[in-house]
């Protein structure tokens, strides 16, 4: 199983209860090919970086999703047929996470290493006082 994060942006002018009707679907959609939606999260209004579709800002919401491809090209398709999307990004952060992992294990035995090869020196100073 893969994981990708997709943030996509929506118009500015979308109700709350707008945007929560087009949110339920999508998850449907990646549930509907085998994925799961493991994270939704709303982020609200913000400005762009530059105009997109004449908008300056946007309604942020990003999913995490956990699944095959086809989950993914699943939502992507449905995000680009879809009037009120005005932007879509998709990243697969499965292989980020895992190296990390091992660098922050990698990290840990090391220190580990070093407490063990140093002598505690504070039990010695104060043993000879």
């Amino acid at each position: 199983m893969r994981t990708y994060e997709v943030i996509f942006v929506l118009r500015p002018d979308l109700p709350e209860g707008e945007v929560d009707a087009l949110v339920e679907p999508l998850k449907e959609a990646v549930a509907g090919t085998g994925g799961q939606v493991t994270k939704a999260e709303k982020w609200g209004k913000r400005a762009l970086a530059y105009r997109v579709r004449g908008q300056r800002e946007g309604y942020y919401v990003l999913f995490e999703i956990e699944g095959a491809g086809e989950a993914l090209r699943e939502l992507e398709r449905r995000l680009k047929v879809t009037e009120p999307v005005i932007k879509f990004f998709s990243v697969r952060v499965d292989l980020e996470r895992k190296k990390l992992g091992k660098l922050r294990h990698r990290r840990e035995h090391r220190a580990a290493r070093r407490q063990r090869a140093a002598p505690s020196g504070g039990a010695e100073a104060s043993a000879s006082s």
